[in-house]
């Protein structure tokens, strides 16, 4: 029997909500529930809020919402969250790193 091994992450998101009529509460619950179908394990999630870009790529979009997301998953799971989120219009940006 092989044991999968579970790493600790940490997965920062940046929204984009101009166009959407979601606001972040929903979104992020929406996030919780994605890592779950994926095999994750979420334990923690906070809301940063608005905050300013240093250098911003458009300059029609100069600050993003912010939300971090703390789970427990195999080492597959941070590419899955990747893929299955691109075509997702609300997330502009994720950054998913080993805690």
């Amino acid at each position: 029997m092989s044991a999968t091994t579970k790493n600790n992450y940490k997965a920062t998101f940046i929204l984009d909500l101009r166009e959407s009529e979601d606001d972040s509460a929903k979104v992020l619950a929406d996030l919780n529930e994605i890592l779950k179908s994926i095999g994750a394990e979420p334990s923690d999630s906070e809301d940063l809020g608005m905050r300013e870009f240093a250098r911003a790529a458009d300059r029609r979009f100069t600050q993003g919402h912010y939300v971090e997301i703390y789970f427990e998953a195999t080492s597959e799971v941070p590419a899955t969250l990747n893929e299955k989120l691109k075509l997702d219009k609300r997330v502009n940006r994720i950054f998913t790193q080993s805690v």
